[in-house]
């Protein structure tokens, strides 16, 4: 006889027990694995700013040159790992409950969303660390712009949870689903206005990164606490309503799919 859990009453409990149970697994089951949370940014950052800005010397307009390059890789780099990172673990979320398919009747989305939840508030930890140094190290930095930052990074957790739901839900058939997103998430880095100012793009691919769902949310940030241009409020606020839709029809492939899980396992 399987296990009935009703979804709407015991949503948040599932949700915190996945919740709880990434955070330990995965941070706290050694030594510098919550560490590793805030140290592997750090030294990502610090290569990209040795390679891109010591190196190759990155041009920047006058108002990012003012604030310095790491402060403007620091400020978009870290909602983007936020991002890339729980996409990435997410695609497991539902293969890695293996022993609950066919045998417990549950929510998978709540894992998968649970993992997605656990890295971003990981993230956001450091993240909001990272801005407070900002607002009393540098001068230069707006940090009274600090709160509208959050309406770019709950864009960018809601697309991760969409994108979440539908490839761990590929990944039940397609086992180097994770594989082959890890790729694309290195190409869609770099087509991120994220260690390079689109100031010094060609107009031409100015009008093609547009495209890119993040680079909406990655310039208002940018533009917020840095370059102090007018915000793209319309822009991000259409951005919203693709994602919702997204997010709609990702449940929908999610639920359709589920019904097949047990076969494939």
């Amino acid at each position: 006889m399987s296990i009935q859990f009703f979804p709407v009453r015991n949503f948040f409990k599932l949700f915190y027990y996945f919740f709880k149970r990434e955070i330990r697994d995965k941070y706290l089951g050694n030594l510098t694995g919550i560490a590793w949370v805030f140290i592997q940014p750090i030294i990502t950052l610090l290569i990209y700013w040795f390679v891109f800005d010591k190196i190759f010397q990155a041009r920047f307009s006058k108002d990012q040159q003012e604030v310095g390059f790491i402060v403007y890789l620091a400020v978009g780099f870290w909602p983007w790992m936020a991002f890339s990172e729980s996409l990435i673990r997410s695609i497991t979320a539902v293969s890695d409950k293996s022993d609950l398919i066919g045998k417990i009747k549950i929510n998978l989305k709540i894992p998968v969303i649970a993992s997605i939840s656990a890295v971003f508030c990981l993230n956001m930890i450091g993240y909001l660390v990272v801005l407070v140094s900002l607002a009393v190290f540098n001068e230069n930095f707006d940090y009274i712009s600090i709160p509208l930052l959050i309406l770019p990074v709950a864009q960018m957790y809601l697309l991760a949870i969409a994108l979440g739901l539908m490839f761990s839900a590929f990944n039940v058939f397609i086992k180097d689903t994770q594989q082959f997103i890890t790729t694309i998430i290195t190409l869609w880095f770099f087509l991120t206005p994220i260690i390079y100012s689109e100031s010094i793009l060609p107009d031409r691919f100015k009008q093609i990164i547009q495209f890119n769902p993040l680079y909406t949310p990655i310039t208002f940030i940018h533009r917020a606490v840095i370059t102090h241009e007018s915000l793209p409020w319309l822009k991000l606020s259409i951005l919203y309503l693709v994602t919702f839709l997204l997010l709609y029809l990702a449940v929908k492939m999610f639920d359709k799919l589920a019904d097949h899980f047990a076969d494939f396992h």
